[in-house]
């Protein structure tokens, strides 16, 4: 992979395998982080919304139950009953004048007991018309105190207030992704209406007391719900959030304003919101472009006192405003891992600087000493690798003097010299490069081994530094949580990797499988997630020993057992079978649950390493991989076999003791 490297300097191929491993690294880290920062931010806005369109609908319903109260208060006090039976009309007015001012209502009317208008205060010369036809108004007369949402004619509008059918007039505003055009302007109102009988002193019912609000072009419930939800964020001038009522697919109240600066009323829902609202009475959750902008949304109908779907409720959360915050946090995670990018490669360089400079003046030694000259000394001023390589040098220089010492006083024995001196010399040769190669792959083990978890520490100890200094409610606390908390996750990735690789030498022992598996038991029967599962064992207790580690075994079974709780969401049978299989000579356990199952389709991939089917955060995907490691190297054997909705069966095969194992 790195052969193009031959021409290079050792300083050189360091650095640039240190670049390279360290980019490849950052690369790899910083693509994870944007996908986690990206899900965890926008995962937030869908929560925001889900839980504003459950405010939302709490307002409206408080709307309909003070309405309906106040009607009913309304009917029941001030002798109302009286002032109908002596048709005292400027006392009645100033009666219902006063309850309709008092609580803001558009409309308040009464009618006989057979649904005819007997007075309006807000049209006084209107009455006689029959409001019978309206369910609300049906309901108060057989005696029910009713609140509801109705839609009401242009004509009954205008016979209540003239003004209120000139408000509920809204025309056609052209949207994007709505339905075909079936009509250009709208004339019907989406009221809120509530009606309660009036009875006499014997209690017959002599008429009925309704009045309410028109929502058309009315920001009463829009403005109550934005200010208790939202209380005025802006982002960029822009409202982040939204509140709109629709009559039927048409915008009639809300707080997105077009690019003029007035509400968007006319504008219309896209169809696949209509389809699926309007039409099928589902709620709907999806991204919309509404007015000018794309909304993070939420939509729910609005039914009538029939159950027959007449609106909409809308909230939604501007979208660009949580894409900033996501770029801004993932920008920040690129800087912090760039700037520890190009600290780790200036630490490199300076490192490799250190391990190439004495290996650079021991070449030039060595140049001179091929001339002959036996005068130079390394001069050693560490006792790591390369300081021990540099006494070995001086050592080796020294056997030369005196080899060419004793060469000259001993020239008749010459050639006996010159061999001993030269197997010596071989030796010493041999030591300087076995000392050479193991220093540089010293090195380049301690480096690749700290590059992976020494950033990985700095980030969380700086990570939860700054966590213990922010206030509680400071914003950024929770992201930097989060920071520390997927930090961690690497961490354990990193820890669960190592043992996955790692070989430990087995301590084995003589033991009864049976022994192991009570033990495991024992170990998480008292935890919360096994309260709720009922265990079945069927020991076999003539099962010969196995020569085994117990401690790995018991890791086996504890991995395959809280995997099968976690199947079961803590709720089932966990099912424990021990047999001796004499064909094969193996001591068998199988571990059996009545979890989801397994799919066929990712069967084959479970011992597979950081295969897993948890959510992200949850595990590593190394367990059943570790598990699948241990056993095969106690040369045993691990299998599965599982069916979607019935539960799982892992088989755990070990072979039985030997008589010289026993010995």
């Amino acid at each position: 992979m790195f052969s193009f490297l031959r021409t290079f300097s050792l300083r050189a191929k360091l650095i640039i395998v240190y670049t390279f491993i360290l980019g490849a690294g950052g690369l790899i880290t910083s693509f994870i982080g944007s996908l986690i920062v990206n899900d965890t931010i926008m995962n937030q806005a869908w929560n925001k919304v889900h839980h504003d369109i459950k405010t939302a609908r709490m307002v409206y319903n408080n709307q309909l139950l003070q309405m309906k109260q106040e009607i009913y208060a309304g009917a029941c006090g001030g002798n109302l009953a009286t002032l109908i039976r002596n048709n005292n009309r400027t006392e009645l007015f100033n009666y219902l004048e006063q309850i309709r001012l008092e609580n803001n209502l558009d409309y308040l009317t009464v009618t006989d007991e057979n649904g005819n208008v007997i007075f309006r205060p807000t049209q006084t010369n209107r009455n006689g018309d029959n409001v019978s036809n309206i369910r609300p108004i049906q309901s108060a007369l057989a005696g029910e105190v009713v609140a509801s949402t109705e839609i009401l004619t242009r004509t009954q509008l205008a016979n209540e207030e003239r003004d209120l059918a000139i408000q509920a007039h809204t025309s056609l505003v052209e949207s994007p992704n709505a339905r075909p055009i079936v009509k250009q302007e709208l004339t019907s109102g989406l009221v809120l209406i509530s009606a309660s009988p009036i009875r006499s002193n014997n209690g017959a019912i002599i008429g009925a007391l309704y009045g309410g609000h028109l929502l058309n072009k009315n920001p009463l419930i829009v403005d109550r719900v934005w200010n208790l939800v939202y209380r005025g964020e802006i982002y960029n001038g822009k409202e982040i959030g939204t509140v709109a009522i629709f009559f039927e697919d048409w915008m009639i109240s809300t707080n997105i304003n077009t690019k003029a600066g007035k509400p968007a009323i006319g504008t219309r829902v896209p169809e696949a919101v209509y389809d699926t609202v309007f039409v099928k009475g589902d709620e709907w959750s999806h991204r919309t472009y509404l007015v000018n902008d794309w909304y993070i949304s939420r939509y729910e109908p609005i039914q009538n006192s029939d159950d027959e779907i007449i609106g909409i409720l809308y909230v939604g959360l501007l979208e660009r405003s949580y894409l900033a915050i996501r770029n801004r946090v993932v920008l920040t995670f690129i800087g912090v891992a760039t700037l520890g990018f190009l600290l780790i490669v200036l630490i490199s360089y300076l490192l490799t600087r250190s391990v190439t400079r004495p290996l650079g003046e021991l070449v030039g030694i060595t140049q001179s000493i091929t001339t002959g000259d036996l005068n130079h000394e390394v001069k050693v001023k560490s006792y790591d690798e390369i300081g021990k390589l540099g006494l070995s040098f001086n050592t080796m220089v020294k056997s030369l003097k005196r080899m060419k010492g004793e060469l000259e006083e001993w020239g008749k024995t010459l050639e006996l010299k010159v061999k001993e001196r030269t197997e010596e010399l071989e030796a010493m040769q041999a030591k300087v490069i076995q000392t050479e190669r193991l220093a540089s792959l010293g090195q380049l083990a301690a480096g690749i081994a700290h590059e992976i978890n020494n950033p990985l520490g700095g980030i969380l100890v700086l990570s939860s530094l700054v966590l213990e200094n922010l206030e509680k409610e400071d914003g950024n606390r929770q992201n930097l949580e989060e920071v520390v908390k997927q930090t961690i996750r690497c961490r354990d990735i990193v820890k669960g990797l190592l043992q996955f690789s790692r070989q430990t030498e087995a301590k084995k022992s003589l033991v009864n499988i049976n022994d192991i598996l009570n033990n495991t038991l024992a170990l998480i029967e008292k935890q919360a997630m096994f309260h709720n599962i009922e265990v079945e064992k069927k020991f076999d207790d003539n099962l010969p020993l196995v020569l085994v580690d117990d401690s790995q075994y018991q890791q086996v079974f504890m991995n395959i057992i809280l995997n099968a709780i976690q199947s079961m969401q803590e709720i089932g049978t966990l099912t424990l079978d021990t047999f001796n299989d004499e064909q094969e000579n193996m001591v068998v356990v199988e571990i059996g649950d009545t979890g989801t199952g397994i799919s066929e389709e990712i069967i084959n991939k479970i011992f597979d390493p950081f295969f897993t089917t948890k959510e992200v955060g949850k595990g590593t995907g190394l367990g059943l991989s570790i598990a699948y490691g241990i056993v095969t190297r106690h040369n045993g054997k691990m299998t599965v076999k599982s069916e979607v909705g019935k539960g799982t069966v892992f088989t755990i095969s070990t072979p039985a003791a030997a008589e010289e194992d026993s010995e």
